[in-house]
């Protein structure tokens, strides 16, 4: 057994090293893909169109038939499901970086004064943060235009929120405005006047 078995060993590293020479030859490559010595012919578009038109119309067989009956509810395999496209944007979900820029919506219910001696009016506003030079601020949205700002400093508190990304705001008098922002990367609260008292 261990003459048969060094025999074959000998056999495929003599093999292997006899061939190896083959690896080193120095072939012209153009030579190879020329269209002369290859035969090869160039295809037209209206021959290709052909061709693949005729793969796509070729019969299933009979083991390709079983298949796809065994697969017919799954999702993947579902027609609607292939073509569907939505006309909501972020439908099919969004990516992290979608999510910390998502502005939360919040209702306004008093004037208010912000940190720069603006007036805020009542009504529905997006919220978003913003830290320039070291400078935090909750910026009350809609649109594209800031309507006010409020200056801001870090907070623990989380109001014992199941959201992610949230804002709220509370009166605890009723000549303040208590505004708290939240993302994946920052808790904040900042104070307001309210312009006239509630």
């Amino acid at each position: 057994m261990k003459k048969l078995l060094t025999t074959f060993l000998a056999i495929l590293l003599f093999s292997s090293c006899a061939f190896a020479d083959d690896d080193f030859i120095d072939m012209d490559m153009n030579l190879i893909d020329s269209p002369s010595v290859s035969n090869r012919k160039a295809v037209t578009q209206e021959q290709f169109d052909k061709a693949m038109e005729q793969k796509q119309n070729r019969s299933k067989g009979l083991i390709q038939k079983f298949r796809d009956f065994l697969g017919r509810n799954k999702p993947e395999n579902d027609p609607n499901l292939k073509n569907f496209k939505s006309d909501i944007p972020n439908e099919m979900g969004m990516s992290a970086k979608d999510i910390n820029s998502q502005k939360p919506n919040v209702i306004l219910s008093a004037d208010i004064i912000d940190s720069y001696g603006q007036v805020i009016p009542k009504g529905h506003y997006q919220i978003s943060y913003s830290n320039k030079d070291d400078s935090k601020t909750i910026n009350f949205m809609q649109g594209l235009d800031i309507y006010g700002s409020v200056k801001a400093i870090d907070t623990k508190d989380d109001w014992d929120s199941n959201s992610i990304i949230y804002a709220r705001i509370v009166y605890p008098s009723e000549n303040v405005a208590k505004i708290i922002f939240s993302n994946l990367d920052v808790c904040v609260e900042g104070y307001a006047r309210v312009a006239e008292p509630i």
